[in-house]
């Protein structure tokens, strides 16, 4: 219908042509000009109802559909509840009646408390029973069957966790804000998670005694008082997960940069810093900061820091001071380990006698369990920095070498008795692992075997001069180089021990000395200079290679959740040790004289290509049909074997 263009004035009564509305309580309601049609409510002009029903003038002179407006009706404002007073009564004798049950409700009994079953069950469960016992009887609402989930019991506090990782993460969005915003990905991280990477990281310890935390240590402690650490633990043991790991280490560079840029020095960066170059070769980035120069830092630190110049140890000595002196220790380890894979590379830190002495004390204080290592850990360190001094000139003479290498294979024949009684004394603390055997024991066994591959390495190198040494120096030569051969074998037989998780927690030293014994079997393979004797082939160093290879590639974790479209540590491991399997199918020696993977051995002891039936090939028109193909690593450099830098390119997957 059309409606009345104007409702009249208040003094007159309403016609019986104008409309109104009737509201839900009887009383009539004005909605304004709500019954102009369309047309006129576009025009903004006045719609005047015609003769003819449903259609007002102005419409029906312009011959048009007259379309009518569907009014919509003000919403009414809600009415105000009146408190009555006899409402506040009821509402009075209401809370009465609650302060009656719960001043009713009896107090559980101490003496009592530790055989009342545990309480499962939310609060609001448990509130319908001690009503029904302590009021009168009436109808009781049935309780929901479905029970909550079991608070964890790592955390004393879980009212406060969202705010501590809140607080945290908004703390490190402020030191890097120079540097843009945190990556949202890691801002997901709750305390509950936080937490579980931290009992991770207690596993991991083991393999760098360097940096260790009490078992009681709660995340939220971390968090506030050390939040360099704690972030380098995240990134450190976030090793499930590919995308978090490597999102964790690129925002802790940003957060250590401004921070050294800003002259922080402390031992929390410290300590932070040695855990995440302990574990650097799980997040290992090609483009970002090295692992020397990383290094060079934590050395820098420690000097400022006046970590070489602690007092003694005492029955009083602050716990604080002992964990100076671990991270102190740390600096020197990382520093040896590394240095020895270059050995053109200038130390940072050398031995001296106040890493001994701060073993020792800790060894005694014994805070943790792998603090007894630690004096052992330094003695192999000092070994191996003896023997790169020892036989630094690559060139000498037999008989002063023969005496060396006796003086340190018995040295090294000693550190290893000395720490065979290591598992003998966990065991009186009952803290064996794995069928009597100590994680941190077999950890310092490792260490050990590495250190005697690493002396029969130096002293195979050596080169003596047919005429200034005995005629039994060649001999002396090949038995040097055999043995080495040898101690490979025995370091590789111990490493395939381990069970698949704990390579995982593996230290990038550890990595280092596995990476190292497989190339020192390539480079015995095809680098070795001729020897009267020495032959790769008849020794099957290519089968002792894809031996250990295949092994380990068996034992290595593989990707979890999706993360193949990463290539992580172990992925990295299989696909160059396959390469490194390719070069050495056929070795030098009988088998290829030349090093070519392309030609073989003939029955008349002439080696032939494998290719000799296809036609010469003709390259601008040169013949090269005849001439022997070049080794893999002659055509691509990085592949080569013999450099010292191989073994990070091994890490960084460059190779």
């Amino acid at each position: 219908m059309i409606g009345l263009p104007h409702q009249p004035a208040a003094s007159e009564p309403p016609s019986s042509s104008q409309h109104s509305i009737v509201t839900m309580d009887g009383r009539e309601g004005r909605i304004g000009n709500a019954f102009a049609c369309e047309r006129c409510r576009k025009h903004k002009v006045r719609c005047v109802p015609s003769e003819t029903a449903g259609i007002c003038q102005r419409c029906q002179k312009a011959r048009v559909e007259c379309i009518e407006h569907v009014a919509r009706r003000r919403p009414t404002k809600p009415r105000t509840v009146v408190q009555t007073p006899s409402r506040v009564a009821e509402m009075e004798k209401k809370l009465d009646k609650l302060s009656a049950i719960v001043t009713a409700t009896p107090t559980p009994n101490p003496a009592h408390s530790a055989s009342l079953p545990p309480v499962t069950t939310v609060p609001s469960q448990a509130a319908p029973e001690r009503t029904h016992r302590n009021s009168t009887p009436g109808p009781v609402a049935p309780s929901p069957s479905v029970q909550a989930p079991p608070k964890p019991t790592f955390l004393p506090n879980p009212a406060s966790t969202p705010e501590s990782a809140l607080t945290f993460w908004e703390s490190i969005n402020d030191t890097i804000s120079g540097l843009g915003r945190l990556d949202p990905v890691i801002r997901s991280i709750s305390v509950i998670h936080m937490q579980l990477l931290l009992e991770s990281y207690w596993n991991m310890v083991d393999f760098f005694p360097f940096v260790s935390l009490p078992k009681e240590t709660f995340c939220r402690d971390l968090l506030q008082q050390r939040p360099i650490l704690m972030f380098s633990v995240l990134t450190a043991a976030s090793y499930d997960s590919s995308l978090l790991q490597l999102t964790l280490s690129r925002e802790f560079r940003k957060v250590v940069m401004v921070k050294i840029m800003n002259g922080e020095k402390s031992l929390d960066l410290l300590q932070g810093l040695l855990v995440f170059i302990a574990w650097h070769h799980h997040y290992m980035d090609t483009q970002a900061v090295s692992v020397h120069m990383l290094l060079q830092l934590c050395i820098g630190i420690a000097g400022d820091l006046g970590l070489d110049n602690i007092p003694a140890s005492h029955a009083t000595e602050d716990a604080r001071n002992r964990e100076a002196k671990r991270a102190y220790l740390g600096c020197y380890y990382l520093s040896s380990n590394i240095a020895i894979l270059e050995p053109g590379r200038t130390r940072g830190l050398v031995y001296s006698r106040t890493l001994r002495n701060y073993a020792s004390e800790l060894s005694a204080a014994w805070e943790h369990k792998t603090d007894p290592v630690l004096p052992a850990l330094i003695d192999t360190c000092q070994f191996m920095e003896d023997v790169e001094e020892t036989f630094s000139a690559r060139v000498g003479q037999a008989l002063v070498a023969k005496s060396q290498v006796k003086r340190l294979n018995d040295r090294w024949e000693s550190l290893r008795n000395a720490s065979r009684n290591l598992p003998n004394d966990y065991s009186k603390c009952d803290a064996v692992l794995d069928g009597e055997l100590l994680i941190v024991a077999e950890t310092l066994h490792w260490m050990q075997m590495s250190a005697r591959m690493h002396l029969y390495r130096s002293s195979a190198s050596l080169e003596f001069p047919s005429q200034e040494n005995p005629s039994w120096a060649s001999g002396f030569q090949l038995s040097l180089r055999v043995t080495h051969l040898r101690s490979v074998e025995q370091f590789l037989d111990n490493g395939v021990l381990l069970n698949s998780s704990q390579y995982e927690f593996l230290s990038i030293v550890d990595w280092l000395n596995l990476i190292s014994g497989l190339t020192a079997l390539g480079k015995l393979a095809l680098h070795s200079t001729a020897l009267p004797g020495w032959d790769a082939a008849d020794l099957q160093i290519s089968r002792t290679f894809d031996h250990f290879r295949d092994r380990l590639s068996s034992q290595l974790p593989y990707p979890r959740d999706g993360q193949e479209h990463h290539e992580g540590v172990f992925e990295r491991f299989r696909r160059v040790t396959a390469i490194m399997k390719m070069a050495l199918k056929t070795v030098g020696g009988r088998g290829s004289p030349t090093g070519s993977t392309f030609e073989i051995t003939s029955s008349s002891r002439q080696a032939v290509s494998i290719l000799h039936d296809l036609p010469p090939l003709q390259p601008n028109g040169v013949a090269n049909g005849n001439e022997s193909l070049p080794a893999p690593w002659k055509v691509n450099p990085s592949f080569d074997m013999s450099s010292s830098s191989f073994h990070w390119k091994f890490l960084m997957g460059t190779v």
